[in-house]
């Protein structure tokens, strides 16, 4: 059966967005090819990405306009399904997305088992928790920037169950930033 993974940009104190105006400063100033090619390879496996309103918003407002015609991964965020979670269905903005409805969780859980290839979770840290709390997340993959922002949005700024993870992958990148893949261990 498919998997459903999250894929986060992390700093070493776990924040997922910097401070307000800067939330995503932290990445783009350390970013490589080399990490990007990296999530290409990641995309090619997916059938869709699932993210929160904000993240919809912030990326549908880049992904489909001319600014970002010369970027690597143009082909990937335009081309995959996405599947919004959000109390507003509009989801017009950006082609091939799907608005989850009334009951996101379970939707997420009828796609799952009804996918031919894994669905991935990026940025969007509310809908991260919900799923890690309706026990749908089966892999966490974490590319973690060393630095220390000290302020933000935490990944996990509410408690989350217990979760035992055994680490599949790691990659070092050549600026340091580590780049992690847990998945669950049987229970």
């Amino acid at each position: 059966m498919p998997s459903i993974i999250v894929y986060e940009f992390l700093s070493l104190d776990g924040y997922f967005e910097g401070p307000s105006g800067r939330e995503m400063e932290f990445v783009q100033s350390s970013f490589l090819p080399s990490m990007e090619y990296d999530i290409a390879a990641q995309y090619g496996d997916i059938e869709a990405l699932i993210m929160g309103r904000r993240t919809f918003d912030a990326l549908a407002s880049y992904w489909p306009t001319d600014a970002a015609s010369g970027e690597h991964l143009l082909g990937y965020m335009n081309g995959l399904k996405k599947l919004v979670v959000s109390s507003h269905p509009d989801v017009s903005a950006w082609e091939n997305s799907e608005h989850l409805g009334n009951d996101p969780m379970n939707a997420l859980r009828e796609c799952k088992h009804s996918s031919a290839r894994d669905l991935m979770v990026i940025g969007s840290g509310i809908v991260v928790r919900e799923l890690v709390r309706a026990d749908l997340v089966d892999e966490f993959r974490f590319l973690i920037f060393p630095l220390l922002l000290g302020d933000g949005r935490r990944l996990f700024d509410t408690a989350v169950p217990f979760r035992s993870l055994r680490l599949c992958r790691n990659h070092r990148f050549e600026n340091g930033t580590l780049a992690l893949h847990y998945d669950r261990v049987a229970a």
